[in-house]
């Protein structure tokens, strides 16, 4: 089974490294970050990870902006982590973006690990049964 990759989406400098830190040890390859709307939409169009983690605020917009791009090319998971999970309008606002969950800020890792564990296996079952 090939090792699954991921984007980390986050403006905080020393909260991306902690999370590619952490992330690489459940066994994902990084391979890239981002810290603007833009350079999201970029990264993700061009790595075409399996998950993406993607913070809600962010240098030069904001994630959820990212992900609506995001998702006229690609419906890749897209794991928000956010201080602001407790808010119902950001609650809301995840909700309406496609194939999208919500992690609060500190997050828990074990809650993060099957966030992370169901958006792949569920993008990966998606791809199976697409080529069948």
């Amino acid at each position: 089974m090939k090792q699954p990759t991921a984007v980390i989406v986050e403006d905080e400098l020393l909260f991306a490294q902690a999370l590619t830190a952490f992330v690489e040890d459940l066994g994902y390859q990084v391979l890239a970050t981002a810290d603007t709307e833009q350079g999201a939409i970029e990264v993700v169009r061009e790595h075409q990870p399996d998950v993406v983690l993607m913070d809600i605020q962010l240098m030069n917009g904001n994630g959820v902006g990212a992900a609506i791009m995001i998702r006229e090319s690609s419906n890749v998971p897209i794991v928000f982590c956010s201080s602001y999970a407790a808010n119902g309008v950001v609650r809301s606002t995840v909700q309406a973006v496609r194939n999208a969950g919500l992690i609060g800020k500190p997050f828990d890792e074990t809650e993060l690990t099957a966030l992370l564990a169901n958006a792949v296996k569920k993008a990966s079952s998606a791809t199976l049964s697409s080529s069948s």
